[in-house]
């Protein structure tokens, strides 16, 4: 990650890697990967999500799907 940390309640953009029956595998802009639950969208797709928790030790995040 560069720079600054996530925490929650950022909002961010990501870009969906895997679709889970659970919810969606992402990527933010600063390479940190993430798990947005209750999501839906197709692989390669650019969504807006709020982070809900942030593991530093881990370097991932879990969020929320916004809209």
């Amino acid at each position: 990650m560069t720079g600054n940390l996530l925490k929650p309640g950022d909002e961010i953009d990501v870009v969906v890697k895997s679709a889970k029956p659970f919810g969606l595998f992402v990527e933010s802009a600063a390479g940190v990967s993430g798990l947005v639950r209750g999501g839906s969208a197709a692989v390669g797709v650019t969504l807006r999500v709020r982070v809900v928790e942030f593991d530093a030790a881990a370097s991932r995040f879990s969020a929320v799907p916004l809209g």
